[in-house]
Formats: C-alpha cells, sequence, structure tokens
C-alpha cells in the first residue's frame, strides 16, 4: 500500500485538478478558487468550489467532495482503481496496485484479530462484554455467526499478541494499532467488537462499542482492505435475503442488523452511520429495487440522513422511510414488542420525500405565511439535490399539498435562484459550529498546525465522523498524504471543511475557545457514566435522596454539555 499512496500522491502532485474538472463544468476565477455549477445536482447557483492550491473540490449545495481522483470516480461512475489509471496515464506516472499475495497476508491478520477478539469474549476478563450482549438476547450462538467479541482494557494487549507473528507495520496499515505522538497502540480497548466481513464473509475490519463514554461506537480506519463508504455492515449475511425480497431494510447500527436478522429479516444491512455514500447506494442497487430506511427518528431527519435519502433515489432505488415513536428504534422495537410490529413499520414505511414534507409540518408552523415561507426556502435546498424529474414533481405536488399552494407556484419557487451575494456565505449563514469543527477548519486550511493542539486534545476528543481526519493529523500526515487515507465520507467533509467560507478575526482566540469547549466534554461524559451507573444501584436499594441529587446533577451536566457542544457556555481561559 506504501507504493501505491506514493503513486496516488505523484498523480494529484502532477495533474491538474481545474483542468480535469473543466472537461465537464464551466469554472470562473473566484479568488484563489474557482467556482462553477455542481454536475452532480440541479444547482441555480454555482455552489462548486475548485482550490487547485489544496487540489480540492467542493459543492456546498449537494455536499459533494474530494480531491480529483474523487470527482473522476463520480462523475465517469469508475472505481478507484480505474480513475487513479486513468489519470496516472495523462500524468505520465507510474500506478502499482498490491499484489494478490500481499492482500491475502491482510485477510490472514485481520482473520487472526478476529479470532483473538472471539477468545476474549469467552475469556474472564470477558465478563461485562458477554453480559452485555446477553442483556440484548445475544447468546453464544450469535457470537459465533455473527463474529463478535471483546477488547481487552490497557494500551497494547493486541499489539503484544498480534506482534509476535505480523509486523507492527502492517497492523498499524490495518487499523489495528494506532501510530501516535506517545507512541503505537491498540486502536480498540475495552470494547465489545462488531467484526465488519467483506461480500464474501472475510474480516476487512471491526467496530467497537463502549461500556461508558465518548466515542460509543469506534470504527476501523480506512485501510487496503476497509472503506466505510463502500461498504454495508452484515451484507454477507443478507445477500439471499435481499435478492428474494428486492428490498433492502437500511439501519444505522450493528445491533439493529443483529436483532432484525434474528428476527428473520434477513435483508436487514447497516450504513454504520447517517452520512450514507453514492458508493453504498451503488451496492445496494447491484441486489435491490427498493430500500426502507430504518433509522430512529431523530436519525432520519438530520442532514446527512437526507443527503444520503436522495443519494439513494438518483441511484435509482425507491426509498421510503419508516416511522418509528420517538425514542425508538429497530432494535428496541424489536426486542419489546416482537419480530411483527417491525414488519409492519416497514410495511407502512412512506415515500421519502413525504417523510420530508411531514418534517417540516413538525417543526414550522404552517398556518403562517412565515412559516410557508421559511418551508419553501428550506424545500429549495433539498429538491436541488434530487436529480430525477418524476421524483421532484412528486415532492413538488405533495409540498403544495402540506402548504395549501396551487403547484405551479411552489415550482417555480423550488427552481428560482438564491438573492445575489447569498452563495458567498453558504455555511457560515445561521450554522452553529461544533469547537472541533472550528479546529479542523484551522488545520486543514494550514492556519495551525497538529503540534499546536497535541498537548491538550487527541482523536478521541473528536466525535466519530471527524475522528478518521484529526487520526491522520496526528499521524504526521497533511495535505493530499491525508487526504488520501480517508474514507468517501471522511473525504467529503476534509474539502468542506479546508473550502468552507468562513474567517476568524482572531486565530489565537479561536483555537484557544475551540480548546476550552473542547477538552472539557471528555470530562463532563466520563462524570455522566459515573452517575448512570450510581442511579441504578440507587434504584435497587430504594434510596430517593441520593437518586434526587444525582439526578439534578445529571441534569445540570448535560445542560453543560449541550452548551459547550453549541458554543454558548462560559469560555474557560
Amino acid at each position: 500500500m506504501a507504493n501505491t499512496r506514493m503513486d496516488v500522491r505523484a498523480i494529484k502532485e502532477k495533474i491538474d485538478i481545474v483542468a480535469v474538472i473543466s472537461r465537464y463544468v464551466s469554472l470562473v476565477k473566484s479568488g484563489s478558487g474557482y467556482k462553477g455549477r455542481c454536475p452532480f445536482h440541479k444547482d441555480d447557483t454555482p455552489s462548486f468550489v475548485v482550490s487547485p492550491e489544496k487540489g480540492l473540490w467542493h459543492c456546498f449545495g449537494c455536499g459533494e467532495g474530494g480531491d480529483v481522483i474523487g470527482f473522476l470516480m463520480k462523475i465517469e461512475n469508475l472505481s478507484f482503481i480505474d480513475a487513479a489509471r486513468q489519470l496516472a496515464a495523462e500524468a505520465g506516472v507510474a500506478f502499482r496496485v498490491r499484489e494478490d499475495g500481499a492482500r491475502e497476508r491482510m485477510r490472514e491478520i485481520l482473520a487472526d484479530a478476529a479470532s483473538y477478539f472471539a477468545a476474549n469474549l469467552r475469556s474472564p476478563a470477558g465478563q461485562r462484554a458477554r453480559q452485555y450482549l446477553r442483556n440484548r438476547g445475544y447468546d453464544e450462538g450469535v457470537w459465533d455467526r455473527f463474529g463478535l467479541g471483546f477488547a481487552l482494557p490497557g494500551w497494547e494487549n493486541l499489539k503484544r499478541e498480534l506482534s509476535k507473528r505480523y509486523k507492527v507495520e502492517e497492523l498499524v496499515e490495518l487499523g489495528l494499532l494506532v501510530a501516535g505522538k506517545e507512541g503505537i497502540y491498540d486502536r480498540f480497548r475495552d470494547r465489545t467488537i462488531f467484526t465488519i466481513f467483506d461480500l464474501s464473509g472475510r474480516p476487512i475490519a471491526f467496530g467497537g462499542r463502549a461500556f461508558a463514554g465518548e466515542p460509543k461506537y469506534l470504527n476501523s480506519p480506512k485501510t487496503p482492505l476497509f472503506d466505510k463508504g463502500r461498504i454495508l455492515y452484515g451484507l454477507s449475511w443478507a445477500r439471499e435475503g435481499l435478492s428474494e425480497e428486492k428490498r433492502a431494510i437500511l439501519v444505522e447500527g450493528y445491533t439493529d442488523v443483529l436483532t432484525l436478522h434474528r428476527a428473520g429479516l434477513t435483508n436487514a444491512v447497516g450504513s454504520m452511520g447517517t452520512s450514507l455514500t453514492r458508493g453504498q447506494a451503488e451496492l445496494l442497487a447491484r441486489f435491490v429495487e427498493e430500500v426502507v430506511i430504518a433509522y430512529d427518528r431523530d436519525a432520519a431527519g438530520g442532514a446527512a440522513a437526507l443527503r444520503g435519502m436522495r443519494i439513494l433515489g438518483n441511484s435509482g432505488l425507491s426509498v421510503r422511510v419508516a416511522l418509528f415513536a420517538e425514542g425508538d428504534d429497530p432494535d428496541s422495537l424489536v426486542r419489546r414488542d416482537g419480530s411483527e410490529a417491525i414488519r409492519a413499520a416497514v410495511d407502512a414505511a412512506v415515500p421519502f420525500y413525504r417523510f420530508y414534507v411531514e418534517s417540516l409540518n413538525e417543526k414550522l408552523d404552517l398556518t403562517t405565511v412565515t412559516g410557508k415561507e421559511r418551508a419553501l426556502v428550506e424545500a429549495r435546498e433539498f429538491a436541488s439535490g434530487i436529480q430525477s424529474l418524476p421524483l421532484r414533481q412528486e415532492f413538488t405536488r405533495e409540498l403544495a399539498d402540506l402548504l395549501d399552494l396551487p403547484v405551479e407556484g411552489v415550482s417555480r419557487e423550488l427552481s428560482r435562484r438564491r438573492r445575489p451575494g447569498r452563495e458567498e456565505r453558504p455555511v457560515a449563514e445561521g450554522r452553529k459550529w461544533e469547537p472541533e469543527e472550528d479546529l479542523l477548519v484551522l488545520l486543514l486550511r494550514g492556519d495551525i498546525r497538529w503540534e499546536r493542539v497535541a498537548g491538550r486534545v487527541s482523536p478521541d476528543h473528536f466525535s466519530e465522523e471527524n475522528r478518521p481526519i484529526a487520526e491522520g493529523f496526528a499521524a504526521g500526515l497533511e495535505g493530499s498524504a491525508l487526504i488520501d487515507g480517508l474514507d468517501e465520507e471522511s473525504a467529503r467533509r476534509a474539502s468542506f471543511y479546508a473550502l468552507a467560507p468562513i474567517e476568524f478575526s482572531d486565530v489565537d482566540r479561536a483555537v484557544n475557545d475551540a480548546l476550552a469547549r473542547l477538552v472539557k466534554l471528555p470530562a463532563i461524559e466520563r462524570r455522566l457514566a459515573e452517575i448512570d451507573a450510581e442511579i441504578g444501584a440507587c434504584e435497587e436499594r430504594g434510596d430517593l435522596e441520593r437518586w434526587n441529587e444525582l439526578t439534578r446533577e445529571k441534569i445540570a451536566l448535560l445542560t453543560e454539555k449541550l452548551a459547550r457542544r453549541r458554543g454558548d457556555g462560559e469560555e474557560e481561559a
């Protein structure tokens, strides 16, 4: 993989990203970069930005982004290998792909790691993980069938075991170990392990669930065998069910997949988060004609999930959304009410555009003129990402019915361009930035180096979505080298942060403010976990006075956590 990465770097150094993209998009100079209309959605205003300096592109309308290889993959529907080979030929550089023998060795290492985690689960140290799994209804038969395991507490258990047979560098390359400033250590520590398999049922990566604290779920990074944006959890088990049903039930997490398969819904697969990619959509389209999104209500209504629904629809799939009560998800619904409850929810799923329209009705007062105007503004951006004309027409009719407005008028409004000047700061207006996002913007633009923040934060301080980017910086990677190691979704996020039109009047203050908010959060999470455990003990012994005391503290900490996430809290010096 080292040679391949060097070749990719050479390709991007020699290729002119503006010249390549200009074959498909009319670009005009804008500051130090270029702008144009996005080729991946109906773009009435130039939302597509290219930075030759950074070698990145990003559309602030539909959210697509990445490097020159990623652009060619999307526009020509090519694999990574084919796109890289095509650009390598243009650039006049070599492009070498790892031999099959080396890939087989990687598979051997990951199979060995999976066996190690499985043995840990049955060891005395795995008691808590076994109890967690049994509490969810997963017995030993489930452990074996779905490749469940346990990562021991401590920093070097896996490293000590596998380094007897393999090179440490190989274990780092496969994401089993992390190379940080403090040395090389196990990525997964004190976590229940879910093995991720390829289509043939071979281990290619792992997901780990923490018992307390953040991040709750941790996935393997992008490796030569694993790209999260091009795999679906459980696909090897679901192949037959998908082919028979011609319908996929798409859930968010590992336990949702396991619970649905145990309940007999063998066409369930997991997206491992709500940020669905085009690669995952194309994979589903190989097996099914329809996808039912079965996320919990909050996740389904999130921006990432809505973008994913459009990606599925634009891939030629029929897309519906299952509706759950507040606080429910597929796993909890099946465990409480049985398999028939989830079957009923799937059968009653509504078209994704109707789900979006109904979500507008829930959050806006559509009996007022102001509410209707706000709904049209929000819907305009959503509609711009729908490429299918029939889908856009259905969406327009649904929205017109909801707003009690003429279909022709709503259609004109959805097609109307934004007011002049609005596109100049598309992500800064009305956007609450997380402290970790401030740091990533500054890091990716080169305003600060990782060494500036390394003494106070680590990749573990970042959310699951942004952690791969932080891990790249912590490993000493920058620029093109960092982007090369990211999966499709992480590369999209990196291009967003790198090219976001947001300015900081005082970089030093922005860094210190972000660190002050971010560093405090893990301590809050740890205390919340302690409180939850103590509350459970109080309930068992009937200590109402202490229960009330702990509940008040928990509410205060949750309030502080929310304030710090939003940046509204009182900052530390």
